[in-house]
């Protein structure tokens, strides 16, 4: 196995205190682009007794609200990175997209040179990014670049009408099994290069798992992991090297930066039961009244998929799906569509603006498309989605969650989906997005939440409208 991050500079150590009785050192071993840790990630409390500490990235638009540029410029690095480490063709817009991330200037711009000169790929090439938190970090990879790849992501929703062609599990998450769907059966019968995209990997086993999933009944030479963060020990990165061998595979490993983590915990606190997050803020026991409008903008896109999905109860929704997304696999030419809708429908929702500031929110795996679209809404623009990873918030200097909100997911009341980082009144409105229209009644939870943001108006934003297919 060939560890693939760039030239390395001087080690240096940062200190997490993450609890009471728990702290976390990480070690850095390459940092080739001498990115400032603090820019990139915190780290926070997780709820999950197999894993009780979560890296919170600060540019991928998860849990915590940025300007939508830096998320995509996020992916523009790695995409970067990639092109040297794997191929030896080192860009020299790389230079601009740090320094755009690292200091927050130039964001735009910057992403707009990229646009225009995207990365040329020698060979076919096929990016698939972990659902549900690297959704939109593997699709702005893809988006880097000018012709010869396809984009998927893996997913955790249930589609009847397809088979999933290849299952496999994400031992330490609370949602562990991902599945595949692909409405192009052969993509991988092919032997191009499978590059897997995740923001962070600790131990490597989700990749490793999936690895061996493809490779039993998709055989192939070449795998590459990417990711912004790889924390993996020495004995993690052995378990890549035995798979090589076992398997006669070749696995390349790609990241900004790459250490070791050391972990010491004071006491033995042990988490057996996963609870929502308390909710605090600001404002915590206010509610205020929120004007709520519902837009759908379906006419946008025109390759609607007629695939519906079955939550934990059982109950179906036959609202269909976008190709757009890339939960059911795009190619290089799919890209200009996105680039246009998003575009329009940025647009439109600029000018309904009510103030300065606005945050947009995206929804579980619908992560990029409301990204791209919010990217196109004017300055002021803060975005982040909701997500299934419980979080232990608190008030405190430095720590990754300052406050925590809990709610029913709209697509399946029996998931609990949660979002962090939302100062009270800090913003003038709000937009969420969804894939699909959902029907009011599941959205009562999520209004509940809003009332305690001190957001005055709250904009409920559908891809597709589930009553014009019915």
């Amino acid at each position: 196995m060939k560890e693939k991050t760039l030239p390395t500079c001087s080690r240096e150590e940062w200190n997490f205190s993450i609890a009471n009785d728990f702290e976390l050192t990480a070690e850095i071993f390459h940092n080739p682009y001498e990115i400032p840790l603090d820019r990139l990630f915190s780290v926070a409390a997780r709820k999950n007794k197999n894993r009780r500490f979560l890296f919170v990235s600060k540019i991928l638009g998860k849990h915590i609200p940025v300007p939508p540029y830096i998320s995509l410029l996020g992916g523009a690095a790695l995409a970067a990175t990639y092109m040297e480490a794997i191929y030896g063709k080192k860009t020299t817009l790389i230079e601009s997209i740090i320094e755009a991330i690292a200091q927050e200037k130039k964001c735009e711009e910057t992403y707009q040179l990229i646009k225009k000169n995207p990365f040329v790929l020698p060979e076919p090439v096929i990016f698939i990014g972990f659902a549900e938190t690297a959704t939109a970090l593997g699709h702005s990879v893809f988006d880097c670049f000018s012709h010869g790849c396809t984009y998927i992501h893996t997913t955790r929703e249930k589609i009847p009408e397809m088979a999933s062609l290849i299952n496999f599990e994400e031992e330490h998450s609370h949602a562990t099994s991902h599945r595949y769907y692909s409405v192009d059966k052969d993509l991988l019968k092919s032997s191009s290069p499978v590059v897997l995209i995740d923001d962070e990997i600790t131990t490597g086993k989700t990749a490793l798992n999936f690895i061996t999933a493809i490779q039993k009944k998709y055989p192939r030479k070449d795998y590459v992991v990417v990711s912004l963060l790889d924390w993996r020990s020495e004995e993690d990165q052995q378990r890549f090297r035995l798979l090589e061998s076992k398997l006669g595979i070749r696995i390349q490993t790609v990241s900004l930066i790459s250490g070791r983590i050391k972990i010491r915990e004071k006491m033995n606190r042990e988490v057996t039961k996963v609870n929502p997050p308390t909710e605090k803020a600001e404002g915590e026991g206010l509610t205020s009244q929120v004007e709520i409008k519902t837009l759908c903008f379906d006419e946008f896109f025109p390759n609607i998929l007629p695939f519906s999905s079955v939550n934990s109860l059982g109950e179906k929704n036959k609202t269909p799906y976008l190709l757009e997304t890339g939960r059911f696999g795009i190619g290089s030419k799919d890209k200009n569509i996105v680039d246009e809708a998003t575009e329009a429908i940025g647009s439109i929702l600029r000018k309904m603006r009510k103030g300065k500031y606005s945050l947009c929110l995206g929804t579980g795996e619908f992560i990029y498309l409301p990204m791209r679209i919010a990217a196109h809404m004017g300055e002021g623009v803060r975005y982040h989605a909701t997500t299934r990873s419980p979080i232990f918030p608190e008030k405190r200097e430095n720590y990754a969650v300052q406050n925590a909100f809990s709610f029913e997911s709209p697509d399946d009341p029996e998931i609990i989906n949660y979002l962090y980082n939302i100062p009270y009144a800090s913003y003038d409105d709000l937009y969420i997005f969804f894939e699909r229209e959902i029907p009011s009644q599941r959205l009562a939870p999520l209004v509940e939440v809003a009332k305690k943001l001190g957001i005055s108006h709250v904009f409920f934003i559908f891809c597709v409208g589930g009553k014009r297919y019915e």
